[in-house]
């Protein structure tokens, strides 16, 4: 199920691709590598947590924020080294990577449960757990643009960067399944809040 929902997800944008200009073209194909870095991930989690012995709870507070984060800021990290380092070109990249991975993950969660949720469910999920996917690679997208020209620190920014995504992915986890879910549910939404009032008070225009 999880590949058939891929695939009706990910065929319309692939053909769209060739219609769009340049700068749309990429925000919706990494859109596309946000889907497969999902699929990815799911595989992996799928592989590993039988093998860790956790329960199910406790596996996703320690596992896949670890594999989803450092898989959603490959695509990030590989585009500011190779192509373009400018932090108004890398920022909707990374955001667009987050959007396609939760599209994914929300689409599979929902057939997964299709009797239990609702339009309540699905408007808090959009605005917690799709949103944690964007700006946690945004973080590592931020940093990227600026560790990329400190030599002496690009590995341990990078390495430094890709702790914070998963710090704030675990804690998010952690919260959302416990009594304290809705400060889980808030914790995105003060976070974007933050990030606009941040470019706002730079007088910069957001590039999302």
């Amino acid at each position: 199920m999880v590949y058939i929902m891929f695939l009706c997800l990910t065929i319309p944008m692939l053909l769209m691709l060739p219609l769009l200009e340049s700068r749309s073209r990429y925000i919706v194909g990494f859109m596309l590598l946000g889907t497969v870095t999902a699929l990815s991930a799911y595989e992996i989690n799928t592989i590993v947590f039988p093998l860790t012995g956790l329960s199910a709870r406790s596996f996703t507070e320690l596992i896949p924020p670890m594999t989803e984060e450092l898989l959603k800021a490959l695509p990030v990290l590989l585009y500011a080294l190779l192509l373009d380092d400018r932090r108004n070109r890398v920022l909707p990249i990374a955001m667009a990577v987050g959007v396609g991975f939760a599209i994914l993950e929300n689409s599979v969660i929902l057939i997964q449960n299709v009797g239990a949720v609702t339009v309540l469910w699905a408007t808090a999920r959009g605005f917690s757990a799709s949103l944690m996917h964007g700006l946690c690679t945004v973080v590592a997208g931020t940093g990227i643009t600026y560790v990329k020209k400190q030599k002496k620190l690009f590995y341990t920014g990078t390495f430094g960067l890709l702790s914070i995504s998963i710090t704030m992915h675990a804690l998010f986890n952690l919260l959302i399944q416990s009594e304290y879910d809705w400060i889980g549910m808030i914790m995105p939404m003060a976070l974007y809040g933050a990030l606009y009032w941040a470019y706002k008070g730079k007088r910069m225009r957001l590039p999302f």
